[in-house]
């Protein structure tokens, strides 16, 4: 279904970022679907999907990890983890439909 069944068109993508669009479009009424997909929104489930990993490894591999020489470090994820939340939240609110978007 090139649709994701949700009556647009996505763009070849991997499967957690097809997931991620089909997420998002799913919240807005097939009217303003359109109106929403597009390059940016694949750009924004590319964020929400390292975004997602990135918490995932560090719940699974815990906050501290070692560096080559065995001395503690912050995880590595949690800087991908920051720069995709300072991602998502510039971008978020283009993507909730427009009952949905918080007041500013």
């Amino acid at each position: 279904d090139p649709d994701g069944g949700v009556g647009v068109t996505k763009p070849s993508m991997p499967a957690v970022e097809s997931g991620i669009w089909d997420e998002v479009l799913g919240r807005f009424p097939v009217d303003e679907r359109e109106r929403v997909a597009g390059p940016e929104l694949e750009a924004f489930c590319g964020q929400v999907a390292r975004l997602r990993e990135a918490q995932k490894r560090i719940s699974a591999e815990w906050l501290i990890t070692a560096d080559p020489k065995g001395f503690p470090i912050p995880h590595p994820a949690i800087a991908i983890e920051r720069a995709a939340q300072a991602e998502v939240r510039a971008w978020g609110d283009r993507f909730q439909p427009r009952r949905q978007r918080r007041a500013s």
